[in-house]
């Protein structure tokens, strides 16, 4: 799971030489609901393309849509925290376990320090973290397997003790952002040097699977076996970005970069898998194929605030034969997390507290009433229920972090 950070530009070619993001072709999607692909369909590996790594920027202006409010999403209270606060991810074990993390005495421009909460069936309360040098992600298998990375430190939590790694040694110019564990194995993305690299490791010792390219590696899952890191590569000659999907086989250092449907100014965010056969990634589109990050020489400097960008939401699938984009009923914003019971029961969240579910046929849409922007949502196993977080005001003096829950008995309402 990956926790999220501000940034200052939109996805894409930081360093790249050849390909970088800038105008090209509109990737706006098509309203409705339903299965079908707007641009078509993409299978087996394609060859191996730069990409560039980025945080995700601030939702954009976008047009008028209404989306009915569900009384199903209920207002928890979380840990009190000071200060401007957020929560950024939200990971489920069980009905009486789970885990938040985020942000508190933060501000317009400022970050804050970081913060972890505990959910024990009850209430949540706030729970110490090891000292990184850093945020970067957070995963969880039960309360004696909890993983937290920042900086370029690995810390593992077995029920009594946080033991910390540093896979680079003493260097500093290596950052983690996400890391997921599968029996054991914790599978890391990260960057340095303006190019993205995978570390996966387990029993204290950790590889380095990819070491550097340009590209942005946005968020990584690990599970029975597999491992999937979803982003953005550049397209060619600045022409904007297309979303990026990377696979890799239990306990196999070789990484095979599938080839998804080409979707200018695509970008994923998230990704979950069902089962090898059944993946879905999220993220957004930005209309007009994405701008060239300020800091990239290599192309035009025509720079676009993130404000000013309009996006769309996006949806891709994997079915274990080809990579498609689905059809989404919101025309506009964002998607931040995507989390699943089962093949017929996938819910995304977003942009505005927007929530998306699909039931194996049609993908339907609904809110929670008067909150803001969520960063992500989890399934509590054993429960059809959901957990969603996120912030209101978010980078503003006044933002406040807020904890969600979805009552998922009985007919959806």
């Amino acid at each position: 799971m990956k926790i999220a950070q501000r940034a200052a530009a939109l996805v894409v070619c930081v360093g790249l030489a050849t390909a970088c993001s800038g105008p090209g072709g509109p990737g706006s999607a098509t309203a409705g609901t339903g299965t079908g692909t707007t641009t078509g369909t993409a299978t087996g590996p394609g060859a191996t393309a730069s990409t560039s790594a980025n945080p995700l920027p601030e939702a954009g202006p976008s047009p008028a849509q209404r989306v009915d409010s569900s009384p199903r999403w209920k207002r928890v209270r979380s840990a009190p925290l000071t200060g401007a606060s957020r929560l950024v991810d939200v990971v489920a074990t069980g009905p009486g376990a789970a885990w938040a993390v985020g942000f508190a005495d933060g501000a317009e421009d400022d970050e804050g320090v970081t913060v972890m909460q505990r959910w024990n069936g009850r209430s949540w309360k706030e729970v110490p973290l090891p000292a990184l040098s850093g945020s970067g992600g957070f995963d969880a298998t039960g309360p004696d397997d909890l993983w937290f990375a920042g900086g370029g430190e690995v810390s593992h939590w077995n029920g009594r003790r946080w033991t910390t790694r540093h896979p680079f040694g003493i260097s500093d110019d290596k950052h983690f952002s996400d890391v997921s564990v599968d029996d054991g194995r914790a599978v890391l993305i990260g960057s340095g040097q303006s190019r993205s690299f995978i570390v996966a490791g387990e029993n204290g010792r950790f590889e380095l699977q990819i070491p550097g390219r340009e590209g942005a590696f946005n968020a990584v899952t690990a599970r029975a076996g597999h491992a999937w890191v979803v982003g953005a590569k550049s397209r060619e000659s600045c022409a904007g970005v297309t979303p990026m999907v990377l696979h890799s086989r239990a306990k196999d250092s070789t990484w095979e970069e599938m080839r998804l449907p080409d979707l200018p100014g695509g970008s994923l965010r998230a990704v979950v898998q069902i089962s090898p056969t059944d993946v879905w990634a999220v993220g957004e589109i930005v209309q007009g194929g994405g701008e060239p990050y300020e800091a990239d020489r290599s192309c035009p400097e025509s720079y676009q605030r993130p404000e000013e960008q309009v996006t769309t939401p996006l949806a891709v699938h994997w079915d274990g034969r080809a990579w498609r984009r689905m059809e989404l009923p919101l025309a506009s914003g964002r998607l931040t997390s995507v989390t699943a019971f089962g093949p017929d029961d996938v819910w995304a969240a977003g942009h505005e507290a927007a929530f998306l579910h699909f039931d194996g046929r049609k993908w339907s849409a609904e809110s929670a009433s008067g909150t803001g922007t969520v960063k992500a949502v989890a399934a509590i196993p054993g429960t059809k229920d959901l957990w969603a977080v996120g912030a209101i005001d978010e980078w503003t003096d006044q933002g406040q972090d807020f904890v969600l829950r979805r009552d998922g008995r009985g007919p959806r309402g």
